[in-house]
């Protein structure tokens, strides 16, 4: 199995699927399924001497219904659909193990929303505990709101249908028309749907088909100019260059399982499950062993630095700001989570670093409001611990809503962002003085 996946990029995507920038989209073939090499095939087994089903499209994986009487034809239509609709449901209740599992992985993964290729509502509905809803492309999608996406309440989509409404399927030829024309028209997607896919920033591709010209269609639709990664091990490398070449995305040698089990473990505690991320974690107190190696007042003062990776030209340029206490006075040592090394346990090395800091500087945008982790991890535990928390405020945004930082001193001063400056040199320089003050307080501070 290719690792080609190298630590940065593990990095990216926990902080995207932490900021609810990733959308996960789950297709059939994200388990193997015995003896067969894709739901299609093992559906198309099951049908098997059907006398409503007249042919099976490998390539596309669509089906035809016979049509023998042209007076019945809507009725003969239904029931060949309505047969279809049960072969799959045996084929997933023959696999309901495998999908369990997958289940229990994504359930893992505090992601608001999960689009779905599979038509079964029973797994995820009673794994994920969350209602799932679907995309039928015969009504209106006025007719349907959303309830507010939340990793505390994830929403399932299917978007090509359910089985427990076999008409909103979509696996024939005229299906899939009439499907491409809904989503393309009026019948549009439900606006909360709309909304996250616009704001993802990420979408990963777990067991789906990229071979279906109509995939290539879907993905346009749904993730044009966004990062994009495929994971699948079953693509023939002449249609892997091919698909990688036309719809630019990165594709990954892993089995969706392996995967999912290689994310998680990649993610050392970074990513809790849903009962784990409450608003009490930022309340409730934390038992942290204290650090034997107590400073002296020539000692430098640990920083720890808390961002968002999307700020990181803000990072570095506060970072060159207080170089003169780095490097000239020693009288600081800042710790960023860039410093983690390959092979390093993240949950350990923040919550080590964390402990021996006596100050937090956050970099508050909107992008740290967003992230869960940092703030209620990070901040939290910070402040659980009674360090000292410095809010720098990069850009305008909602911080008077977080009584952490309402509570405290925002620089620069007068809550002014950075941005704000028409000099940012003078913003930079008002921080370096107001750190260095600061700085000064806490070693004067110590026993």
């Amino acid at each position: 199995m290719d690792d080609s996946l190298v630590f940065e990029d593990w990095d990216l995507i926990i902080e995207d699927i932490q900021n609810q920038k990733c959308i996960v989209i789950v297709g059939p073939d994200i388990i193997e399924y015995d003896g067969y090499p894709s739901f299609f095939e093992a559906v198309s087994n099951e049908l098997i001497d059907n006398k409503y089903i007249s042919q099976s499209f490998v390539e596309e994986q669509l089906f035809q219904i016979k049509i023998s009487n042209p007076v019945r034809a809507k009725a003969e239509k239904n029931d060949g659909i309505r047969h279809i609709a049960k072969a799959m449901q045996r084929v997933i209740e023959q696999n309901q193990t495998k999908l369990d599992a997958i289940a229990e992985l994504l359930k893992k993964l505090p992601s608001q929303l999960i689009l779905s290729l599979i038509p079964e509502e029973a797994t995820f509905s009673r794994i994920l505990q969350t209602p799932v809803r679907y995309y039928h492309k015969n009504k209106t999608s006025e007719k349907e709101a959303l309830p507010p996406l939340s990793p505390d309440s994830p929403t399932v989509y299917n978007i090509l249908g359910s089985l427990s409404q076999s008409e909103s399927l979509v696996f024939t030829y005229d299906d899939l028309f009439e499907y491409i024309f809904s989503i393309l028209g009026d019948n549009r997607l439900p606006q909360e749907l709309q909304i996250a896919l616009k704001s993802a920033e990420r979408f990963i591709f777990l067991g789906v088909n990229f071979n279906k010209w109509y995939m290539h269609l879907l993905l346009k639709l749904l993730a044009s100019d966004k990062n994009v990664l495929a994971i699948d091990a079953h693509i023939p490398e002449a249609s892997r260059t091919f698909i990688m070449n036309r719809l630019s995305l990165e594709m990954m040698d892993y089995t969706p399982s392996a995967f999912l089990d290689k994310l998680t473990c990649n993610c050392h505690g970074a990513l809790k499950s849903k009962e784990d991320i409450s608003p009490k974690t930022i309340v409730q107190p934390i038992n942290v062993p204290v650090s034997v190696n107590k400073p002296n007042k020539n000692t430098p003062v640990r920083i720890f630095l808390s961002y968002a990776h999307v700020d990181e030209e803000f990072k570095k340029e506060l970072l060159i700001t207080l170089s003169p206490l780095i490097n000239q006075s020693k009288e600081i040592e800042i710790w960023e989570d860039r410093q983690i090394v390959a092979g390093q346990e993240w949950g350990k090395a923040i919550t080590t670093e964390l402990q021996d800091a006596e100050l937090m500087i956050c970099l508050v945008s909107r992008n740290f409001l967003n992230s869960k982790y940092c703030i209620e991890q990070e901040v939290a535990n910070a402040i659980n611990q009674q360090k000292h928390v410095l809010p720098v405020l990069l850009k305008s945004c909602a911080w008077k809503d977080f009584p952490f930082l309402a509570s405290r001193q925002v620089i620069p001063r007068d809550n002014n962002s950075i941005i704000s400056f028409k000099d940012q040199d003078e913003a930079y320089q008002s921080i370096y003085e107001e750190v260095k003050r600061l700085v000064t307080l806490i070693k004067s501070e110590r026993a």
